[in-house]
């Protein structure tokens, strides 16, 4: 990834505003154990002290947060604004109230933003595969593509000369089965959103997914981060 597609954030008064919209939203934060991120958990922001600078996350599950805690720094990543965000902190501490454990994160001096134009779609590095198998309406045969890129709403598909469907813009495919890695097989529907010519006698569609329940779309969304770190930790 280039440098140009990551913007570094130094303004405190811009940090305690994104940091206050995380807890406005409610939103979720991953808190990834810099140094053991196999042991990482999603957790949601529950309280906002600006004045003592501090973020309140509720606790992971008993695990996770033993390896947060002894973690020589913690990484914590959440989507502001449509955006991927991300920084480094050592300023952890737990907190007991009403037999509820909370954690207490101190402002961050330095946050990193993807850009826009990176953050919502991901490139399938080559050793995550990906394919979409759909049943075209009015046909019986099964059109199975490959995996270009993949975002929460939607993805890219290479689809083979002789193979290609020769679907529109507007078209509607109501049965389709989306696995990528190990992470994701779910089940969609999705709009076509364009077509354009791929490499060689390939065609690749930009598709939209439609009708997901929450849970898959979840799925999809934390894939999406988890392929995102990836990418910015092989650079």
């Amino acid at each position: 990834m280039d440098d140009q597609d990551i913007k570094t954030v130094r303004a405190p008064r811009t940090i305690e505003r994104s940091l206050g919209r995380l807890f406005e939203a409610r939103s979720h934060v991953w808190l990834i154990p810099d140094d053991d991120p196999d042991f990482q958990g999603q957790v949601q922001v529950v309280g906002n002290e600006p004045e003592a600078r501090r973020l309140v996350l509720d606790c992971p599950d008993p695990v996770v947060l033993r390896h947060v805690l002894h973690a020589k720094r913690v990484r914590l990543q959440a989507v502001i604004d449509g955006l991927l965000n991300w920084f480094y902190s050592t300023d952890l501490v737990t907190r007991e109230e009403g037999g509820d454990c909370y954690l207490a994160i101190g402002y961050p001096e330095v946050m990193q933003r993807l850009q826009r134009r990176a953050a919502f779609r991901i490139d399938l590095p080559p050793d995550v595969p990906g394919t979409l198998a759909f049943c075209t309406p009015g046909r019986r045969a099964v059109t199975s593509g490959h995996v270009v890129n993949l975002s929460a709403t939607g993805c890219a598909v290479s689809v083979v000369g002789d193979k290609d469907p020769n679907l529109k813009p507007g078209d509607e495919v109501p049965a389709a089965r989306l696995k990528v890695g190990d992470g994701i097989d779910v089940r969609l529907e999705f709009i076509v959103r364009n077509r354009r010519p791929g490499v060689g006698k390939s065609m690749v569609y930009g598709l939209e997914f439609a009708a997901l329940p929450p849970r898959d779309s979840q799925l999809i969304d934390r894939e999406v981060m988890r392929l995102q770190r990836l990418r910015l930790t092989r650079g």
